[in-house]
């Protein structure tokens, strides 16, 4: 493979990543936390939608329990995010690295 044909071929391969990696950013991720709490973020960490499905859990005596439900479902789908995330870019990693052998 001559330097031009390595160029073009990691060009593809960024082009590759770009295009998945904004699909990843569009993609909605939903967490309910104990059935009280529902919430949606966009693969780019934006939040869309944050549901109480407990109307009972509104009362000032469960303020505490209410926030930690909604960190508990916001650091789920972060984590469940940033682990496809991960995989997109180990994936493009190696094929550059496959890439290079060549």
């Amino acid at each position: 493979m001559n330097m031009q044909q390595m160029i073009q071929a990691m060009n593809k391969v960024q082009r590759q990543y770009e295009k998945e990696r904004a699909v990843l950013e569009e993609k909605e991720y939903s967490y309910t936390a104990n059935g009280v709490v529902k919430l949606t973020l966009k693969g780019n960490m934006k939040l869309v939608s944050l549901e109480i499905l407990d109307d009972d859990i509104v009362n000032k005596d469960d303020k505490d329990m209410l926030i930690d439900m909604i960190t508990l479902a916001y650091n789920n789908i972060r984590e469940q995010i940033l682990k496809e995330d991960d995989e997109l870019t180990t994936k493009y990693q190696n094929q550059a690295n496959i890439g290079r052998m060549f």
